[in-house]
């Protein structure tokens, strides 16, 4: 083989290493290119599923929260309407005994008027 010949081998695996170079950089930047894209969209469907699961964990915590606080409320209302009963059961026996002191007080004028 001659010198010429050599020296156009070498040159030819130059350019043949050069090119592979150039297409292994671009190779890389593809490989990152899309390795983002497909990260993004991970962070975007785990963002998608977390907001997901929030909106639930908050509709149940809303339902419960009604749901207690209808039972307070039923609750409250059972105690006004005991209280109100007692009261009413009290009445009686309060008007009956402003009757009986208005009574000795009336009888108690009279007899000193008297």
């Amino acid at each position: 083989m001659s010198e010429s010949e050599i020296l156009e081998k070498i040159k030819q695996a130059e350019s043949d290493a050069n090119t592979m170079v150039k297409q292994a950089h671009a190779g890389r930047r593809k490989a990152v290119v899309a390795a983002k894209d497909e990260a993004r969209k991970i962070v975007s469907d785990v963002e998608e599923r977390a907001n997901a699961h929030a909106a639930h964990l908050l509709k149940t915590a809303r339902e419960q929260i009604s749901e207690e606080r209808q039972e307070i409320v039923l609750h409250g209302r059972s105690d006004a309407n005991k209280l109100l009963e007692a009261a009413s059961e009290k009445i009686d026996d309060a008007v009956d005994f402003l009757l009986v002191e208005f009574e000795k007080v009336v009888h108690a004028k009279t007899k000193a008027d008297e």
